[in-house]
C-alpha cells in the first residue's frame, strides 16, 4: 500500500506495531529520504501526527533502523 501523509489525526487507529517505509525530504539531508518506522516506540511511547503552527503535516514516528524519534515534516508518502 502506498499513501500521501498530510495530517492523518487517525493514524492511532492503525497498528501500532505495523511497519514502514515513510520517504520525504529531510532539510538536515537536503533530499528525499527513505527511512524503516513505526507509529509507536516498541515499548509502548505514542508517536504523534499534527499540523504546525506554520500550517505544516508532521508525522512524529519510529525509526526502526536506528532505534530513534524522527520528525517527517511536510508531504511524506508510506508504504507498508
Amino acid at each position: 500500500m502506498v499513501g500521501i501523509i498530510l495530517y492523518n489525526p487517525h493514524y492511532k487507529q492503525q497498528k501500532e506495531d505495523k511497519m514502514f517505509y515513510i520517504t520525504y525530504y529531510a532539510k538536515k539531508h537536503a533530499k528525499f529520504i527513505t527511512r524503516k518506522g513505526q507509529y509507536d516506540k516498541p515499548d509502548g511511547t505514542k508517536g504523534k501526527s499534527f499540523v504546525s503552527k506554520q500550517g505544516t503535516p508532521c508525522l512524529v514516528y519510529w525509526d526502526l533502523d536506528n532505534n530513534g524519534w524522527r520528525m517527517a515534516v511536510g508531504e511524506a508518502k508510506v508504504r507498508t
